[in-house]
């Protein structure tokens, strides 16, 4: 039977698929170039995307890990949408919650600094907890865009101060291509999404290693905000002892992440600090395998089954799964 894991993220969504444990591939496409952010919509064009991958059939199980679904009851919500236009179970967890199967942990907390950052934890009667992903406009500190949004504000504050030669300055404004420093917010506004902005983060880095004091701090307190979420989770109950990373910012530099892991175990020095080095959706795949072997999992939600399961005929359907080809490695970049 086959049993799918799916990735979304703010920038690009993975698939990967396993028919009775034997990999079928991966997939990759731009988040944009099918959510639009309306659950019923999305839920009926991921899973017909989802059918596509896994040669025009239903799989057995699928787990998504969902970017945006930041409560319970976004997650139930888009779970639920999801499972009227498939005959699969469906389980959708919040995208960070991946991290933990992906490197083999059973609980703790996962933290994904990426396009956008979020902490989430779950308690052991399985209630969702998450701290941060509120956006670039008020927080998502230690993700692309929340750097490149707090290096502007360091940039600012500099120059209110008569502070013009720090390399911050020169990265920034060549990577948003405007000369003007004084157009620097209107330069970001006018970039309109967490993505395009969160694409100018290379900028603080390489100021960095040219020397810049300002992005060095920046980078540093970036660390340090995501320490806070993991503090905060820890106090309202997170169990397991383990923090998980990851995301493409942390995962790429290893001054933030070194900057978050000395400022958790300052604080948790009974945690362990994790950089996840798999694909996250390695765990969204590892989690559907377990469900369709009957596992119970600790901590996590129940499946809904799908919908379709009881308009189509039961034994036609498997037949077509069990006798699906099987697809190649669909990977694209």
């Amino acid at each position: 039977m086959i049993a799918v894991g799916i990735d979304i993220g703010g920038t690009k969504t993975e698939f990967a698929a396993a028919n009775a444990g034997a990999s079928l591939g991966a997939y990759r496409v731009a988040t944009d170039d099918w959510r639009i952010r309306v659950p019923q919509t999305d839920a009926h064009v991921l899973i017909r995307v989802t059918r596509d991958f896994v040669g025009g059939v239903d799989p057995a199980m699928i787990v998504v890990g969902a970017h945006g679904c930041d409560s319970a009851e976004d997650c139930e919500a888009f779970q639920a949408h999801l499972a009227e236009h498939t005959a699969a179970s469906v389980l959708v967890l919040n995208d960070s919650e991946l991290l933990l199967p992906a490197a083999g942990v059973e609980a703790g907390i996962s933290v994904i600094a990426g396009t956008g950052s979020i902490a989430v934890a779950r308690r052991p009667d399985a209630t969702m907890m998450s701290a941060g992903g509120w956006g670039w406009f008020l927080g998502d500190e230690g993700s692309a865009s929340g750097l490149v949004r707090d290096a502007a504000k360091a940039l600012r504050s500099a120059m209110d101060k008569g502070e013009t030669s720090d390399p911050l300055g020169s990265a920034l404004l060549a990577s948003l291509g405007i000369t003007d420093p004084l157009t620097i917010g209107r330069a970001i506004m006018n970039e309109g999404s967490a993505s395009k902005v969160g694409r100018h983060v290379h900028a603080v880095f390489a100021a960095a290693q040219q020397g810049s004091g300002l992005a060095a701090s920046v980078i540093r307190d970036g660390g340090e905000a995501l320490a806070l979420l993991v503090d905060r989770l820890i106090g309202r109950g997170a169990v397991g002892g383990h923090v998980v990373a990851g995301g493409g910012v942390i995962a790429r530099q290893p001054g933030l992440m070194e900057a978050f892991r000395q400022a958790v175990e300052r604080v948790h020095p009974d945690w362990t600090v994790t950089l996840l080095t798999a694909p996250p959706v390695e765990g969204a795949l590892s989690l559907a395998t377990r469900l369709l072997r009957g596992e119970t999992i600790p901590n996590l939600p129940s499946p809904t089954a799908g919908k379709l399961s009881a308009r189509v005929g039961g034994t036609a359907r498997q037949a077509a799964i069990e006798h699906a080809i099987p697809a190649t490695d669909r990977r694209n970049g």
